[in-house]
């Protein structure tokens, strides 16, 4: 009955999502088709297949992966993401326009020439937005090292101090690929890191990409004497191939943490399941075996419960999930849910980094911040805290 219930749940979340996506798709093309259609009345079919059309290729092209993978539904996916970036845009402008219409009616603060001008204004205004979809799609590949300098009051054994360099949201995948992944790894052992710590949604929830790309063997060439590990984010669970992908990590060399610690040369490393995941141990449960004496670091995806972890001790909390938005505006909404959405904050004896994440969802876009690859110098026993923000390289 429960699963059933869920189920029917799941069905009306998806309804409601395809009809609010279709209407505002409707939205926007009817307000393009008063401003152009005068202009193409002779391709009044061409025009609406093609809204509909790209309005439904993301969701085809994901479809297709599924029941008839292939190069057309790889395609389907990219047009699709580029789709979803142009949509956001071209909604706020046209909401924009049409609140501008409105007070004009009320106040006629437009002057003659705007009127006249529309469509042209309009065409501005779409080759503007396709100019920033051009340079959001250079901005993501522009990936900066983010480097952070923290101490840690406990004492670690005879170690003082640990290299990691941190990496969230790669999302490797049909957009995310081998060439993206063997660039970051070659510059991971450029830096010589102890240990590489992946913080969740490094498979874009498809299996498929990664092993038709055989990103395996990339990823399998990571040098960290102390290690690879990893948690899972929200993209392993909601492709449905959780266990799949945890199987591919570990086969890669890559120590899958969930709801798990491991004593590391005296200081914790504790990795939290996704809170996708329905066995999701509370963090008070999970920490009863860590003595918190020692230092702990904890990898937990989604920075939704950073009390959580100060509430329990922990040292270091590190996070990704929020893109910072990925997209501006939507950084505003990243920044009010969580208690950090990106950088660095301190709370009382506990530290958070939170990373804006390498690489990308949905449109291969950043707008309004840049991927990053994160490292972190952490130094033991010493409770003077120095400048977290230590530099930024490209």
């Amino acid at each position: 009955m429960h699963g059933e219930m869920a189920g029917n749940m799941r069905i009306a979340v998806i309804a409601v999502f395809l009809l609010l996506w279709g209407s505002l798709n409707f939205y926007i093309a009817w307000r393009g088709w008063q401003y152009f259609g005068s202009h193409i009345l002779n391709y009044r079919i061409l025009y609406w297949v093609m809204l509909v059309f790209l309005s439904a290729s993301y969701f085809l092209g994901r479809w297709g992966n599924h029941h008839y993978p292939g190069q057309v539904s790889n395609c389907l996916i990219w047009i699709g993401s580029y789709w979803m970036a142009f949509f956001l845009y071209a909604l706020l402008i046209t909401v924009l326009l049409d609140l501008i219409k409105y007070l004009d009616k009320l106040w006629g603060f437009l002057p003659a020439f705007i009127h006249n001008s529309s469509s042209i204004i309009a065409l501005l205004l779409i080759f503007s937005l396709i100019a920033g979809l051009f340079y959001g799609t250079f901005n993501a590949n522009r990936p900066v090292l983010r480097q952070y300098q923290v101490n840690i009051p406990k004492e670690a054994g005879i170690r003082k101090d640990l290299h990691i360099v941190m990496l969230s949201d790669i999302h490797l995948g049909n957009i995310v690929g081998r060439n993206r992944l063997s660039r970051l790894v070659d510059r991971i052992n450029l830096m010589q890191p102890e240990m590489v710590l992946l913080v969740g949604d490094i498979i874009d929830g498809d299996i498929r990409p990664f092993e038709e790309q055989k990103m395996a063997g990339l990823l399998r060439s990571v040098k960290a004497p102390q290690g690879v590990f990893a948690v899972l984010g929200n993209h392993e669970y909601l492709g449905g191939q959780y266990q799949e992908l945890v199987a591919a990590l570990e086969s890669c060399g890559v120590t899958v943490l969930r709801d798990q610690y491991h004593l590391l040369d005296n200081f914790y490393l504790v990795g939290r399941d996704d809170k996708m995941s329905r066995l999701r141990k509370p963090l008070k449960e999970l920490m009863l075996g860590v003595n918190c004496h020692y230092p702990v670091i904890l990898m937990d995806h989604n920075p939704i419960d950073i009390e959580e972890s100060h509430l329990n001790q922990v040292d270091l909390h590190l996070s990704g999930h929020s893109h910072a938005g990925q997209l501006f505006p939507l950084n505003f909404i990243t920044r009010n849910i969580f208690i950090l959405h990106r950088g660095y904050l301190r709370q009382d004896n506990m530290q958070i980094i939170v990373s804006n994440g390498f690489g990308t969802w949905g449109p291969p876009i950043r707008i309004g911040n840049r991927p990053e690859i994160v490292e972190i110098f952490i130094h033991f026993g010493e409770a003077e805290q120095l400048p977290p923000h230590n530099s930024f390289r490209e």
